[in-house]
């Protein structure tokens, strides 16, 4: 596998300045990130965008894993752009990445860079998707931000395993196969109380999940368990049953490498509850 993988935000960004700036461009290598150069010009997605132009809060996620992949995406909150499709603010990805593709999700559009209406709203949610060619553990951490989201928490949403992870805390790991997901993850700005998030509480009267001597118990006490999977910490799928059809149910065959797993169960009134437990 290649060991370099170039972000396609530099060739935007030197879109958006061609079509939409008609100022002359004067670019010089970045010392700090190789990755980028720094344009002295006024496009809202160049670190030396115009001073006077405050209203900017941006935040560039990266994908990665430790073989060399890197896939760079920007999330910016900027004057002038809607939460909608702007084709002066956002960019569809173009995919030329062999092994993995990353980006934010709008209005079904794949977005290496996708613009936000301001002033910024810590409310704000945004879907992330990304292909991958690779099968195994990969990485998205935050690469920078500025404005506001310079000192706001950011949170990144797993679908799959239910784990609200704080990016500001370090990076957040996960494994995949190979293929196309659109759906697993959320970026957001609240913290897991504002949010609601309650299923991982242990005094939870939906259901009661305990382990004993490597056996997981499922207990629920309104309606039958319709399916449960299990995920190491990593968000590794290390078992699923489907069609339970009951309300009590014992897991015995797992094999993990973490003593913390999560499980998610749907029941059979359609409600999904995730829990963690030591295993």
């Amino acid at each position: 596998m290649k060991k370099l993988f170039v972000s396609p935000i530099f060739f935007y960004t030197i879109l958006w300045i061609l079509l939409f700036n008609p100022m002359n461009v004067q670019c010089a290598p970045a010392p700090v990130r190789s990755h980028f150069y720094t344009f002295k010009l006024a496009s809202p997605f160049s670190k030396s965008y115009l001073e006077a132009e405050q209203d900017r809060h941006r935040v560039w996620l990266n994908l990665t894993n430790d073989e060399g992949l890197f896939k760079q995406i920007l999330i910016a909150y900027v004057a002038g752009a809607t939460n909608g499709w702007d084709h002066n603010y956002d960019a569809v990805t173009i995919g030329a990445n062999t092994y993995a593709d990353f980006y934010s999700i709008n209005e079904d559009r794949k977005l290496v860079i996708q613009g936000r209406a301001v002033p910024f709203d810590p409310s704000d949610t945004i879907p992330l998707g990304y292909r991958s060619n690779i099968k195994g553990d990969l990485k998205i951490s935050i690469d920078d931000a500025d404005g506001d989201l310079s000192n706001t928490d950011i949170y990144l949403q797993d679908n799959q395993t239910g784990i609200i992870h704080n990016l500001k805390h370090g990076a957040y790991t996960f494994s995949t196969t190979t293929g196309t997901y659109t759906n697993r993850f959320v970026i957001r700005y609240n913290t897991d109380e504002k949010l609601g998030v309650d299923k991982f509480k242990p005094d939870s009267k939906d259901l009661i999940v305990s382990s004993k001597d490597k056996t997981i118990t499922l207990q629920s006490a309104h309606s039958s368990l319709r399916e449960v999977s299990v995920f190491d910490i990593t968000g590794k799928l290390v078992y699923s049953k489907q069609k339970i059809g009951t309300a009590q149910f014992e897991i015995s065959s797992i094999q993990s490498g973490t003593p913390i797993l999560l499980i998610k169960t749907t029941l059979e009134n359609g409600s999904t509850i995730t829990k963690k437990i030591l295993f």
